[in-house]
């Protein structure tokens, strides 16, 4: 059985410039520790480090989120007509301590990404200048369809995004309750070696609360145990 529908991701990572051979007149900021609770707190070795999904962040100028529809739009024209192969989402983040809209960005091969960046300008976006910023923690909201095939009641598989789960949990969090949870949680349980973020799914009735998970080697007994662990310290809340 599957589930399908629109909704976001939230979580917290450093960013910082993009590093590149190419010199980019635009502004683009790159994750640094995607998944930091499964890569850094509990030391994954290089080599597992080195397979680390990249992000890059476009940061881009009077573009509305509610606009959405256009930039879908936008995304297919380039796909269509170009041979490109991207996934494009529209995210917000915070930079110098102001909410700022970007494209979030992941390719194979980026360097594609300054004609990328060309077909975006073609088709109306505009992008902030490239300017100095030092690597920050920053909240990172993204909007995206999920995919998931369901394992059980309540726990579900990305079919998009390898060794990604999502667990249901019955009431929302704000970021500070579910940062505290997660280390509640992280300290009572033998099971550390994974990243979690909240997300979120609409439905006919609302929004469904999720939290995703990445972890290599989680199985559906972990994810069960996870669950009933964040239900508890939601509804503690």
């Amino acid at each position: 059985m599957k589930l399908q529908s629109l909704g976001y991701l939230l979580k917290r990572e450093k960013l910082a410039l993009l590093a590149s051979d190419h010199t980019h007149a635009e502004l683009l900021l790159e994750s640094l520790e995607p998944y930091p609770g499964f890569y850094e707190e509990y030391f994954v070795p290089t080599t597992a480090r080195e397979q680390k999904p990249k992000s890059v962040f476009m940061v881009i100028k009077n573009f509305d989120v509610c606009h959405e529809d256009d930039f879908i739009r936008m995304t297919m024209h380039i796909k269509r007509d170009h041979h490109i192969e991207f996934d494009a989402a529209l995210s917000s983040i915070v930079l110098f301590n102001e909410p700022a809209t970007t494209i979030r960005v992941n390719m194979q091969d980026y360097s594609q990404l300054p004609e990328l960046i060309s077909h975006y300008k073609q088709v109306g976006i505009k992008f902030q200048p490239n300017k100095t910023v030092k690597p920050y923690q920053s909240l990172i909201k993204i909007r995206r369809f999920f995919d998931l095939v369901v394992m059980a009641d309540g726990i579900y598989k990305d079919v998009d995004k390898e060794f990604t789960y999502y667990i249901r949990v019955p009431l929302f969090m704000t970021w500070g309750e579910f940062e505290i949870a997660t280390i509640a949680i992280r300290n009572n349980f033998d099971y550390k070696t994974y990243d979690a973020a909240q997300a979120a799914i609409y439905n006919k009735p609302g929004i469904v609360e999720l939290v995703r998970i990445y972890d290599r080697k989680a199985d559906l007994m972990k994810l069960q145990s996870l669950q009933q662990k964040y239900t508890i310290e939601v509804e503690r809340k």
